[in-house]
């Protein structure tokens, strides 16, 4: 209020206080707000504040403003900086702490000893949910998710069950049984290597469609969009034979369209705003729908064990059809989503560093005949003799890699000393792992392969490789089983590339950028409008 001269009445000892003309809306405004913040600020300094000294066994939560929407947004944005913040900002003590997005708590985890008790923990941590989830959201029906995920008898037919274990853990031994060394592997390890040794000339490789640019001699290709395309035809021919090419022609293209907005499956969207997402999808599964019609016996080509024990074993427990084709997606999914960045990115690092990429093919050639022809690509894979080879293939995948392992926790369970609650997730974040400058060196944000050199064992592996903070393939029961199959498959596809061909960059593009935001199953995907284009030449 104010006095106002020209208010005061004439003749009148009394002065009247007379309010201005814009007072009662602000004096209305300034009270809605503090009847809206004060709640918030009192709520905030409740939770933030109050709470975590009358509860000092649980983790502290990195505080935000809005309930509902928490740390979403930026989870969404950037989930590993939202991480690489909330740390710091909780003073970087290695204690678990606890962030919130989209309505669900995580336990974060960033202490090695740490890590290791959640992937010790099989009582109360649950990886389970997470791969019923995406069999829910992939359209599996609850009928086939409680077939696969129901204990089966020991002296079932098919696949050894000593333990009586149900489908869904049985899998697991499956992909093992597959796909870690042995027979098995260096079955698939043939397959790989005699279709790298078939298709790496310039007519087969300019069949894929980003190859728009094909003369007689060269190519050029946007290389992450080339070398996706690449490897996912590989993928599928060594797994499923050539009769799935045949049902679809196009199901490669379906799969890395789906594959590229895979985050939209991982955060839950909408419907109406994930058609793009769903549609590419929902080709890939009526393909293999269609390709599991077909009798085995009239498949033609190499199939791979794993995907017909898995047909046998899902038919015996009466998964039939499309639900079968959902199961077996999930593995399309395993097989092609990773091999085909991870080879982007380390034919990224090696084409903007020539010497390194010199070093890289000199170390390589004994693998060659005198025309090119791959001899032994078993020779690539050695630490010993291809010690170069080993460390760049480590790197990139510490500087290319996102994931991180979570868990749902089945029951109240202790971690780190401090407890955390039943139904929230544990998550274990191996990207901000890889950039432990206490493990990795100096400059963990710079991509420099000699750190893998030094520290070798009498088997050529680096120490590195060995320390509990290197988890690009997760750990525990639910590490990765196709890491040897997918580290043969890049490098030695690189390898031959760089053997039979001259590869160079177009332009002064810098060098791609990654994209750190969005969700991904392992490797990274280039940043929107980030990739590069590159001429590949046959040598004379």
């Amino acid at each position: 209020m104010s006095f106002a001269d020209n208010n005061v009445t004439g003749g009148s000892d009394e002065i009247l206080l007379v309010p201005e003309a814009n007072y009662l809306p602000n004096f209305f405004l300034a009270k809605a707000v503090v009847c809206v913040l004060l709640p918030l600020v009192l709520w905030r300094a409740w939770k933030f504040t109050i709470l975590p000294i009358l509860r000092p066994d649980q983790p502290k939560e990195f505080p935000y403003w809005i309930p509902s929407l928490a740390h979403g947004r930026a989870f969404f944005l950037d989930s590993n900086g939202l991480l690489t913040r909330a740390r710091n900002y909780l003073g970087d003590s290695k204690e678990p702490f606890s962030l919130t997005a989209f309505g669900m708590t995580f336990y974060v985890v960033t202490q090695i000893k740490h890590s290791a008790e959640v992937y010790r923990n099989s009582e109360t941590l649950s990886f389970e949910e997470f791969v019923q989830g995406l069999m829910r959201i992939n359209g599996n029906d609850e009928s086939t998710i409680k077939a696969v995920y129901s204990p089966l008898p020991a002296d079932k037919a098919g696949f050894p069950n000593p333990h009586g274990d149900s489908l869904g853990v049985l899998a697991q031994k499956m992909h093992a049984h597959q796909l870690h060394p042995g027979e098995n592997l260096v079955t698939l390890q043939k397959l790989v290597k005699a279709w790298i040794d078939k298709h790496a000339n310039l007519g087969d490789l300019s069949k894929f469609p980003s190859a728009v640019t094909k003369g007689s001699k060269s190519i050029e290709v946007p290389l992450y969009w080339w070398c996706s395309e690449t490897f996912i035809q590989l993928g599928q021919d060594v797994y499923f034979g050539e009769t799935l090419s045949k049902i679809d022609p196009d199901l490669p293209a379906a799969f890395l369209t789906f594959d590229e907005l895979i985050w939209k499956m991982l955060y839950r969207y909408p419907s109406f705003l994930s058609t793009d997402m769903t549609t590419a999808r929902n080709q890939v599964i009526q393909s293999l729908d269609k390709y599991f019609r077909v009798p085995q016996s009239d498949r033609k080509g190499d199939i791979a064990w794993l995907v017909t024990a898995m047909e046998d074993e899902m038919r015996a427990i009466g998964v039939e059809k499309e639900n079968l084709a959902v199961v077996v997606f999930h593995l399309y999914l395993a097989i092609n989503t990773n091999t085909r960045k991870t080879a982007f990115w380390l034919l990224c690092y090696l084409i903007y560093n020539p010497s390194l990429l010199a070093s890289f093919k000199a170390e390589t050639a004994a693998a060659f005949g005198p025309d090119g022809e791959l001899v032994d690509p078993f020779m690539i894979q050695d630490p010993l003799r291809c010690p170069l080879v080993d460390s760049v293939w480590h790197e990139t995948l510490r500087m290319s890699g996102w994931a991180a392992s979570v868990r749902l926790i089945t029951a109240d369970t202790v971690i780190g000393g401090k407890r955390m609650n039943k139904g929230n997730r544990v998550m274990v974040p191996h990207r901000l792992l890889h950039f432990d400058e206490g493990v990795f060196g100096p400059e963990p944000h710079a991509f420099r392969p000699e750190r893998w050199m030094h520290k070798r064992g009498e088997d050529g592996v680096s120490s590195l490789a060995r320390s509990p903070s290197w988890r690009p393939f997760g750990a525990g029961k639910t590490m990765c089983s196709g890491r040897f199959l997918a580290r043969f498959s890049v490098t030695t596809f690189v390898a031959t590339l760089l053997r039979r061909f001259d590869v160079e960059l177009l332009g002064d593009a810098p060098f791609p950028k990654a994209d750190e935001g969005r969700p991904v199953l392992g490797t990274m995907s280039v940043k929107e409008g980030c990739d590069v284009k590159v001429r590949i030449t046959a040598k004379q």
